[in-house]
């Protein structure tokens, strides 16, 4: 193979030191899923953080003569987000998976590896020879690049917003809800280890799914948890702030507050339908979480993110960070990026 890619799914999530012996043997650029994210950490060369739905790496998917497929179902969610039929694989396809009859589903391989991901990914790694440096980094650049580009005000914002996050808190686990930043994350975000970003979005879109879930994240790992959710998703489980009050965790809640539903909101409005029951009554979120015994904020300047949650982190108490949508899209936007932080060695 002379243009090899490969697709890192969940079932890859603990198999990132064979996963980036391989793709640095074969000069491949790795695309991975919002499961697979951080199988290659956050910077490098050859890590493709975005989704495989995105035109760029729809591209990059296309033009390989080989894809190897780690741990990944090829669900549409991933895939075939935008209902365009997905990427076209035109070169050979290794698929590897535990389970025999999922190597089977969707994409047909012409080699199914019936493995552990990190098994058949460390075996795979000692037989391989390493190829010198080819275009594996600039095609892994392009495809990046390309995602990047494509991002509206919206999703700049929100890409942003999660880097801010990953480089103020080393180690943060984020848990996000079906929210506007989280679709941002789902389409390009570059986690910095595996098992640090999940989310609804990519399943059923369940609303208020966040909150209770970065409780349990928070107690299950002792990492930093942040919880990323909408000012709709989170009056689902709203009084879900009083049990991690009750078991004094330094929860940190960023609220992206719209007022309404308004990614529904706006896919009815490209499509030409009449928006209806997106615009809610939207309660003083500050002083509901107070009255939980929280700590809350609105945050009046996006520069003052970065101190905002050093010190949630200190406390006994989770702390609820409200974020007006408007306001930070109009503040990020024509902003150089955040440069990624360095490779992990």
């Amino acid at each position: 193979a002379l243009r090899p890619i490969i697709l890192a799914g969940g079932g890859a999530a603990d198999a990132a030191v064979p996963m980036r012996r391989l793709a640095e043997a074969l000069d491949a650029p790795v695309i991975m899923t919002v499961n697979g994210r951080g199988v290659l950490p956050a910077g490098h060369p050859l890590g493709v953080p975005c989704s495989p739905a995105m035109e760029a790496t729809r591209a990059l998917i296309e033009t390989a003569d080989l894809v190897i497929a780690a741990g990944t179902e090829f669900g549409p969610t991933d895939y075939d987000f935008y209902e365009t039929g997905g990427a076209r694989i035109g070169g050979k396809l290794i698929r590897i998976d535990i389970d025999a009859e999922q190597a089977m589903r969707g994409r047909p391989a012409h080699q199914a590896l019936i493995s552990d991901a990190a098994l058949a990914l460390e075996a795979l790694a000692a037989a391989v020879s390493p190829r010198p440096p080819g275009d594996g980094a600039a095609r892994a650049k392009l495809a990046r690049s390309g995602v990047r580009k494509a991002l509206n005000p919206i999703l700049r914002a929100g890409a942003h917003l999660m880097e801010v996050v990953r480089d103020t808190l080393p180690g943060v686990v984020i848990v996000g809800d079906s929210a506007q930043p989280v679709y941002a994350g789902c389409i390009d975000y570059a986690a910095t280890r595996p098992r640090s970003w999940f989310c609804s979005a990519t399943g059923y879109g369940t609303l208020g799914y966040a909150l209770p879930a970065a409780t349990g994240a928070l107690i299950g790992t002792g990492r930093p948890t942040v919880c990323l959710i909408g000012d709709g998703g989170i009056q689902f489980t709203l009084p879900e702030l009083g049990s991690a009050r009750e078991a004094e965790l330094p929860l940190i809640v960023l609220l992206w507050n719209n007022n309404g539903y308004g990614e529904i909101k706006s896919y009815m409005e490209t499509r030409g339908i009449e928006p209806i029951g997106v615009d809610i009554f939207t309660p003083d979120f500050l002083t509901i979480s107070r009255g939980f015994g929280c700590e809350a904020h609105r945050m009046k300047d996006h520069r003052e993110l970065p101190a905002l949650l050093e010190a949630a982190l200190l406390r006994r108490c989770p702390t609820v960070i409200e974020i007006v949508e408007a306001d930070y899209i109009a503040a990020i936007n024509g902003q150089e990026e955040p440069a990624l932080p360095a490779v992990a060695e």
